[in-house]
C-alpha cells in the first residue's frame, strides 16, 4: 500500500474504533497545523458513518513559541477559555472528541521551565470541563498519533528529515494496526485480549500493587473501589470506543495517600518542551518527598510543585514488555505511545471513570482518588519488573514477572 491509502486507513481506525462516530454525531478534532490533510482524511470518514458536521481546532507550533518570546509575561496567565468552555458545551450537548497528537518535542528549547509550567496550568484549569467529561468517559473520545518532522527527527536523530518521517510513519502504522488485512478487526481482536486482562484484575479487587525489580521498591494503595480499564470503554451515553490508538495498558485509581517506596523510571519523561532522564522519586504517605534526575529534574519539580495534587499518583497502569509498541524497540518520546510501551504512573489528576460509584457515601464520590489540573506520565516498566497483587488480608498474588503477564 502506498502511503495516502495507509494514512486513510489510520483514519478509518480513528472514526470506527478510537471514537467510534454515531450517525447524526457531530465531531470536534484538535490538530496541529501539519496535519491537516490527514484531517481531511478522518472527517471524510467521519461524514461516511453519518456524523453532520466535524470541526477541526488547529494548532499552531510557531504561534506557540512566538507568545513564549513575545508577548507580556502576565499573557502566560490567561488562556482562551471562551475557546475551551464552547467545546465543553458541544460535549456536552452530544458531540465527541478527537485528539490528533503531533509532537514538536524541540517547539520550547530554550524557554524557562516556570514559563511553560504557567501556561501549562492555565490550560488545565481553563479546560477543566472538558477534562472532566472526557476522564468520566461521559462522551466517547479517542487520542490518535500524527508524525510530525520535529517528532520524527527526535526518534531518528541520524536520520535525513525525509526518511526520519517516513520510518516513524511505518513505526506508527505497524503499532496502530493499519497494516493488518483488516485494521479494525485486528483491533477487534486486541481490545478482547485488553478486556480479559482488566477482568481479572478487577475480579480480584487487590488493596495494592507491589512494583519492584531492584531499583524500585513501591507499593501502591488503591482506592476501595477501584475499576480497572483497558482497552474500550462504554461511555455514559452508551458509545463505545477506544480511548487511545494505539494501546495496551490497563489501568486503574492509586488512593492518594496510598504509596510508599521508591521508583526508577525506565523511560525518560517528555515534559513540557524537556526531557526528564533518569529520573527516581521516593513516596512517603502518597506524596513525593524526593527526586533526582540526571536532565529535567527542574522542569519535572517545577510540574508538579503547581499543586498539591501534582506531587501525588493518579493512575497505575500495567503494560506487558512484549507488545507492538515495546517490539519496535523505539524510544517515541510521546506519551501516547511510551505509557503504552511500558507499565507507567502518572503524578496529578485520576480518572474518574476508574472510581466505582459508593451509593453508602455519595459525599465523597473520588473515594480517595487524587485531584489536580495536571496529569504527569512516567514510564517505569522493563524486563526486569515484578508486580505483586496484595488482598486485604495481606495475601500476595503475582500479576507480572520479568515484565509479562502472568495473571
Amino acid at each position: 500500500m502506498d502511503f495516502q491509502a495507509r494514512l486513510s486507513r489510520l483514519a478509518n481506525v480513528c472514526v470506527k474504533v478510537g471514537v467510534n462516530v454515531q450517525p447524526g454525531q457531530e465531531l470536534i478534532v484538535t490538530a496541529p497545523l501539519e496535519a491537516s490533510a490527514f484531517v481531511q482524511q478522518i472527517a471524510r470518514s467521519a461524514y461516511q458513518c453519518g456524523s453532520p458536521l466535524v470541526t477541526c481546532l488547529y494548532d499552531d507550533p510557531q504561534l506557540i513559541r512566538d507568545r513564549f518570546e513575545f508577548a507580556d509575561e502576565v499573557s502566560l496567565d490567561h488562556p482562551p477559555t471562551w475557546v475551551y468552555q464552547r467545546v465543553a458545551d458541544a460535549l456536552a450537548q452530544g458531540a465527541a472528541r478527537l485528539y490528533v497528537a503531533g509532537p514538536y518535542p524541540d517547539l520550547l528549547t530554550g524557554i524557562a521551565a516556570d514559563k511553560i509550567v504557567r501556561v501549562h496550568r492555565a490550560i488545565a484549569l481553563a479546560s477543566n470541563a472538558e477534562s472532566a467529561l472526557t476522564a468520566a468517559s461521559r462522551i466517547n473520545w479517542s487520542a490518535v498519533p500524527f508524525v510530525t518532522r520535529s517528532w520524527a527527527k527526535q526518534v531518528f536523530p541520524d536520520l535525513p528529515g525525509d526518511e526520519a518521517v517516513r520510518a516513524l510513519w511505518d513505526a506508527v502504522f505497524e503499532v496502530t494496526r493499519v497494516d493488518s488485512a483488516d485494521p479494525c478487526a485486528a483491533w477487534d481482536e486486541h481490545n478482547l485480549t485488553l478486556k480479559a486482562r482488566r477482568e481479572a484484575l478487577q475480579s480480584r479487587q487487590f488493596a495494592a500493587l507491589r512494583c519492584f525489580d531492584g531499583r524500585t521498591d513501591l507499593t501502591v494503595g488503591l482506592i476501595d473501589g477501584h475499576r480497572w480499564i483497558g482497552g474500550t470503554v462504554v461511555a455514559a451515553n452508551g458509545v463505545e470506543g477506544t480511548c487511545n490508538i494505539p494501546t495496551e495498558e490497563v489501568f486503574t485509581s492509586p488512593h492518594s495517600a496510598g504509596t510508599e517506596g521508591h521508583v526508577h523510571f525506565s523511560r525518560p519523561l517528555a515534559l513540557a518542551g524537556a526531557l526528564v532522564e533518569n529520573l527516581y522519586v521516593e513516596f512517603r504517605e502518597g506524596r513525593v518527598t524526593a527526586a533526582k534526575a540526571d536532565r529535567g529534574l527542574d522542569t519535572f519539580e517545577a510540574l508538579i510543585a503547581s499543586d498539591e495534587g501534582a506531587r501525588r499518583l493518579g493512575e497505575i497502569g500495567l503494560v506487558p514488555n512484549r507488545s507492538k509498541i515495546s517490539d519496535t524497540g523505539l524510544l517515541f518520546y510521546s506519551a501516547l505511545f511510551d505509557e503504552n510501551a511500558a507499565s507507567h504512573l502518572a503524578f496529578g489528576q485520576s480518572y474518574s471513570a476508574c472510581v466505582l460509584p459508593d451509593a453508602s457515601d455519595p459525599s465523597r464520590p473520588d473515594r480517595g482518588a487524587n485531584q489536580s489540573a495536571l496529569h504527569i506520565d512516567g514510564m517505569f516498566g522493563q524486563a526486569s519488573m515484578n508486580v505483586d497483587g496484595v488482598s486485604r488480608d495481606g495475601h500476595v498474588t503475582p500479576i507480572m514477572r520479568g515484565g509479562d503477564f502472568v495473571i
